[in-house]
């Protein structure tokens, strides 16, 4: 140190310092964090199977967030399916097995057109401003407004004069394919036979295809639309034929209920193939993220001791400074 001048010793005091510091800092936080600062000095260069292994674990966590917005979407779907049962498993009940139907024509076909509404704005449910039933066009409504409905149906049973005959017309109507000015062209607004895939882990892929469109529920909207018809003045002065036409309406609504619960129970096996994924991501998660920890961490005895070595040479260093900066011209020359 003697053999320098007093700008070089400053200097090199200044870089040995700032040296000791900041492996202090490297050091005190590899004890923070239990990890090595420096991965690629701990492998020797060899960082492909860190590389691997961190690589499958963003695969899996995105993986795992697929799942969870596949089963949100599903669990979605079973609620709005539920809610439109809760709307007409009774009343079809009601509609086709009552004896007596023909003498409480004007209160059924009511409640009939009061739960067509309902049911319409059910299906056009969103969850997260995305539509359920709407296939890959889930920013579009799947269905018509109610009204638009039953005017259309209206229109097209005008000629009909008996209650088969107006069943026999709804009936058409909803099983109309695309281009055929029935359900699908007039009603319908989403797409048809598109699945919507969602890869939830890597040999697991969910297919929802579930759509406002699907022979269940257009099965069910037939019976509801044929008994909420009679509000609209089909078959008007003829209640043997009204009370026939509800009697009609409800036995296909019981019917359908059973295809609805058939849907549901599809929705309900890609929910345990969801959650099947999740807990299988997980415990790959689990691993991998031991594996990774274990390339990754630091000795905490080796780190332990490495971090007193350096702070014995920061009080050295700060020693041998302050016994130099206290260094006087005329001590030096006695």
């Amino acid at each position: 140190m003697n053999s320098i001048s007093d700008q070089a010793r400053a200097y090199a005091l200044q870089v040995a310092s700032h040296r000791i510091k900041t492996t202090l800092n490297t050091l005190t936080a590899e004890v923070a964090s239990g990890e090595v600062a420096d991965v690629g000095l701990r492998l020797q260069g060899n960082t492909r199977t860190l590389g691997d292994i961190e690589g499958r674990i963003s695969t899996i966590q995105q993986f795992q967030r697929n799942g969870a917005e596949a089963a949100h979407q599903l669990e979605a779907m079973q609620n709005l399916f539920e809610g439109v049962r809760k709307n007409t498993t009774d009343l079809g009940l009601s509609l086709g097995t009552d004896p007596f139907i023909g003498n409480n024509v004007t209160a059924r076909t009511t409640e009939a057109s009061a739960a067509f509404e309902t049911v319409i704005q059910r299906l056009n449910g969103a969850d997260s401003n995305r539509f359920l039933l709407s296939g890959d066009a889930s920013t579009t409504a799947p269905l018509s407004p109610a009204s638009e409905i039953l005017d259309a149906l209206q229109v097209a049973t005008a000629g009909a004069t008996t209650a088969d005959d107006v069943f026999q017309v709804v009936s058409d109507w909803f099983d109309a394919p695309v281009g055929g000015g029935g359900f699908l062209d007039a009603a319908y607004h989403g797409t048809v036979g598109t699945i919507q895939r969602i890869a939830v882990s890597e040999t697991i892929t969910i297919g929802i295809d579930t759509t406002a469109a699907a022979p269940a529920v257009r099965d069910l909207l037939k019976g509801l639309a044929s008994a909420a018809l009679l509000d609209r003045g089909v078959l008007a002065g003829q209640p043997d034929e009204q009370g026939q036409l509800l009697e009609q309406g409800g036995l296909q609504m019981m019917a359908a209920d059973s295809r609805l619960l058939n849907e549901m129970s599809r929705i309900g096996m890609n929910q345990q193939s969801a959650e099947r994924a999740r807990t299988g991501n997980a415990s790959a998660l689990a691993t991998l993220t031991v594996a990774r920890n274990e390339i990754r961490s630091a000795d905490p005895f080796e780190t332990a001791a490495a971090l007193k070595e350096v702070q014995a040479q920061l009080e050295s260093l700060y020693t041998v400074t302050a016994r130099l900066s206290n260094l006087k011209l005329v001590d030096y020359l006695r």
